[in-house]
């Protein structure tokens, strides 16, 4: 019974990790002007959707979920274990390069493909970027 409180508290601990991440997102497209036409929560996270903008804020700001996610894990290592750990492991997974994540739109970004579909889907263990 120990194990599985403990496995919902750190999977609990997701939802503001991904609230975070994608806030990170959302700032960054501010400070970039480019405007977020739309947030959400759909059946496999949340998402955000946007408006193309030139391809330096488009690596920005899809990197900003994943580095918001890895100066949480530096800065609360420390206080709050667990939340750093569930932070890290966000970071990790949305740097991979799969499909639809922000590690694969990032890449794309770089070696000059076609800019990425800019909608982007959230959710803890996998997103969509």
């Amino acid at each position: 019974m120990m194990i599985l409180r403990e496995m919902i508290l750190t999977m609990l601990l997701g939802i503001p990790a991904m609230l975070l991440h994608e806030s990170g997102h959302i700032v960054t497209a501010f400070f970039c002007g480019v405007k977020v036409k739309k947030v959400g929560l759909s059946r496999v996270g949340l998402y955000t959707v946007r408006e193309p903008g030139p391809r330096w804020a488009n690596i920005c700001i899809s990197m900003a979920g994943p580095l918001l996610n890895l100066l949480l894990a530096i800065a609360l290592r420390d206080m709050f274990p667990r939340f750093a750990w569930v932070n890290c492991i966000a970071c990790a997974y949305n740097l991979l390069p799969i499909a639809n994540s922000d590690g694969r739109r990032v890449l794309a970004l770089l070696v000059g493909e076609r800019t990425p579909q800019l909608r982007t889907a959230k959710h803890l263990g996998g997103t969509a970027a």
